[in-house]
């Protein structure tokens, strides 16, 4: 039940920050979806500043890390392969998330077999390329993504790669 509260609470606050600059930016594109991925599945929020330029948010988990992360990325968007529709996408943001803590570690990991249903809070980097392609026909984009990030906790620095799907709805 926490573990939704929470979940609740992240897409709460990605709302009201999309919905908070949509009035201040020149582009009125936003796209809502979700985001199916290895450590970062969940719902995102994107919202194109210009034709070169977003911002997305994350609210999302890893299933079997059992916890929630909320991740803010600034991307820069260029024309690719020559293709209609279709752009190539580069960018960083930062991160919080807080799990578990013997559900955040692998089984072969020495951190693994602390008190399990103590909770870890990490901060970190992310960055991220990608494609992402728009549907005219129908308003949805569709991408695919590398999103490696760094986590920092009390236990030390970790690298992770992430890459996944990306479906939204545009407006």
């Amino acid at each position: 039940m926490r573990k939704n509260k929470c979940l609740g609470l992240g897409l709460a606050l990605l709302a009201l920050s999309v919905l908070s600059i949509a009035p201040q930016a020149k582009a009125q594109k936003l796209g809502l979806g979700v985001r199916l991925g290895g450590y970062t599945s969940g719902v995102s929020g994107k919202y194109y500043l210009n034709d070169n330029a977003a911002i997305e948010g994350i609210v999302g988990t890893s299933f079997g890390r059992r916890g929630v992360q909320i991740t803010g990325l600034y991307q820069l968007h260029s024309p690719a392969l020559g293709m209609a529709n279709l752009q190539w996408f580069y960018g960083a943001g930062a991160h919080v998330g807080s799990f578990e803590r013997g559900y955040y570690y692998k089984h072969h990991h020495k951190h693994h077999n602390g008190p399990y249903k103590e909770k870890l809070t990490t901060v970190g980097l992310d960055g991220i390329v990608g494609l992402e392609y728009q549907i005219t026909e129908i308003p949805f984009t569709l991408g695919l993504d590398f999103k490696p990030f760094i986590d920092v906790n009390g236990d030390g620095v970790f690298l992770f790669p992430d890459g996944a799907l990306t479906i939204r709805y545009m407006f």
